[in-house]
Formats: C-alpha cells, structure tokens, sequence
C-alpha cells in the first residue's frame, strides 16, 4: 500500500474514495488517526503530518508514531511533501523539487526506533534489537524517486530533480548566518520536518520519497521578510500540479513492486 505524509497547506486528498478514518496505537504513541482508501484506483493511507488543523508545530511531532502507524496501516512504500525554503536560486519559490539527499540541523528529536529498548516497530515485527546501525546511502529510495520522475512526465508538471534538504528545528525561520552556512554544506533548500521522518521511514523498512515545495526564498537571500501569510499564499498556487504529481504517482505505484 502507498502512504502519503503531507506538510503545511495540505491537509485532505479531496479525491480520495471509500475512505475511513483509524487510530492506530504504536510502541512511540498514539493513537495517530490514519485515513485509508482508493486513489485512482489504488489503496493508500494517509496523515498529515501537523495534524489535519495544523496544530503540531515541527519540533514536537511525534515521527516515530507516524512512520510506526503507516507501516500498522499496511504502507510500504511513502511520499512525502516538504514545504521548504530555498537556497538555491535555480529553485525558486514555486517549484516542484525531487529529493535527494539530507542534512541534519536539529537537536532534541527522537530520531531512531532502536534507542535501546528493543521495542519493535510495529506489533509481530521478527526479534526486536536494541540496536540497529542502518546503512543511509540512499535515504530517499531510487524507485520511487524515478516513479515521480515518471509521474511529472506523464503529467506535464516541471519537476527538478536533485536536491539536498537541510532540516531546522523551527518553527522559527532561520537565521541569514545559518542559511549561509547550509549553503556552504551543500544545502538547496530548508525545511522543519525532513528529518528524522526519512531515517525513520528507511529504518522501518519503508521505501521513502519526498517532494519539495518551495515556498519562498530562504532568510539573506530573500529581499522581503519571510511572511507565513505569503507563503500560504504561494502554497495554494502550486497545489493543482501537485496534486496531479501525487494523484499519478500513486497510479503508477503498482510498478514500484
């Protein structure tokens, strides 16, 4: 099954058919609500990560109750939406970006499922151990990645392809001096909730993918203060072709096997 993660400005799949809501209790917390049905003809499950209000601010989201709660719920494969700030100029608020790759700048998250307890991720998994050391060569997962690719194609949507995501703690902006920094490290664009919810995703066993959705220019490079208001605004331009991108995604995710 396909599990959908989405961020800020996107709470619903409007087109999303026998649907029906449920509480999934994990070894991390719950209940989390996870609402199931058909998407272009195919099984998804669904959470928006801040709530379907909005009202989880980034640091305080419980990712390992989400990712534990989508694999109870049948995922194995996840896409994910990232609304992000960009450093890069050739990404300019607006664009559709693919991930590729992500840069840790938070401190305090509860960031592995193999802290020690050896508590399994999900009721029945195999033989739990305290410690796991998993290989992240490649955190956002190469089939699926190019099952976007493919999706942007068939749809028509400009879709960058590469990009490496610093994840802030938040839920302020960053600092221009921070940004310069990130910048110099590689970065292309910054967001609050890339990380750990990858790291978790591909320690469950989950295949990850994540769209990022530039919603402004990041602090230093922007000429204008950074606007929540403004960049709501900008989200809702760009909500048709993603939604598209997601909705052909999900079509083709029988060939993701």
């Amino acid at each position: 099954m396909f599990g959908l993660i989405t961020g800020s400005g996107f709470y619903d799949i409007p087109d999303l058919v026998d649907r029906s809501v449920i509480s999934v209790d994990t070894p991390f917390g719950g209940p989390v609500p996870v609402t199931t049905g058909r998407w272009r003809d195919r099984p998804v499950c669904f959470l928006p990560r801040h709530g379907s209000d909005h009202s989880i601010p980034p640091h305080a989201i419980n990712y390992r109750a989400n990712i534990a709660a989508l694999k109870a719920a049948g995922a194995t494969d996840v896409l994910a939406t990232a609304v992000s700030g960009s450093m890069n100029p050739a990404m300019a608020p607006g664009a559709l970006v693919l991930i590729s790759d992500v840069l840790n700048f938070t401190s305090g998250r509860e960031a592995t499922f193999f802290d020690g307890t050896a508590r399994p991720v999900v009721a029945g998994d195999p033989a739990p151990r305290p410690v796991v050391h998993t290989d992240m060569s490649d955190p956002y997962d190469a089939t699926l990645r190019d099952l976007v690719r493919r999706a942007a194609i068939d749809e028509g949507v400009e879709l960058a392809d590469g990009a490496v995501y610093c994840t802030a703690d938040g839920p302020r902006f960053e600092t221009p001096a921070e940004i310069r920094m990130m910048a110099q490290l590689g970065g292309d664009l910054v967001g609050m909730t890339g990380y750990p919810e990858v790291v978790l995703a591909v320690e469950a066993g989950l295949r990850y993918a994540s769209i990022g959705v530039v919603s402004n220019l990041a602090a230093g490079i922007s000429p204008e203060p950074l606007s929540a208001d403004d960049i709501m605004a900008l989200i809702s331009d760009v909500t048709d072709p993603l939604h598209r991108l997601i909705g052909r995604t999900v079509e083709r995710s029988g060939e993701a096997a």
